[in-house]
């Protein structure tokens, strides 16, 4: 059986991201530009989980790993592109963020842009 590597949470704030289909190139586009948001909003560095590849359907080991950081209190802030990255199923999400909140943690979206995340990025 193999064995999950799970991130080592040490930061009060964390990011969550999950896109169907796999695409690295994309993920790592938002994963700068929300680690760039969270520094510059004062929310310092984030710890990262991911979820890239899977259909919201499925088990979504990282988001399972996040909720139980928050429950256990190690992070209070979830940073999110929008709360879609939970499901695109509307009802679905919001209940994502509900079970986040109730477990003490506050969930930020970062605020739009009119500039796509890869420009976003390429500004620095």
């Amino acid at each position: 059986m193999a064995t999950r590597v799970r991130p080592v949470v040490s930061r009060p704030t964390a990011i969550y991201l999950r896109c169907y289909p796999y695409d690295a190139v994309r993920m790592l586009d938002c994963w700068q530009t929300l680690e760039r948001y969270s520094v510059g909003s004062g929310l310092g560095e984030a710890t990262l989980f991911l979820d890239n590849g899977r259909r919201s359907t499925e088990q979504l080991a990282a988001l399972a790993d996040l909720i139980r950081a928050v429950e256990a209190g190690v992070c209070d802030t979830v940073l999110v592109p929008g709360p879609f990255v939970f499901s695109l199923n509307d009802a679905e999400a919001a209940a994502t963020v509900r079970k986040l909140e109730e477990a003490g943690g506050r969930v930020v979206e970062m605020p739009r842009s009119p500039q796509p995340f890869g420009a976003l990025v390429a500004a620095r």
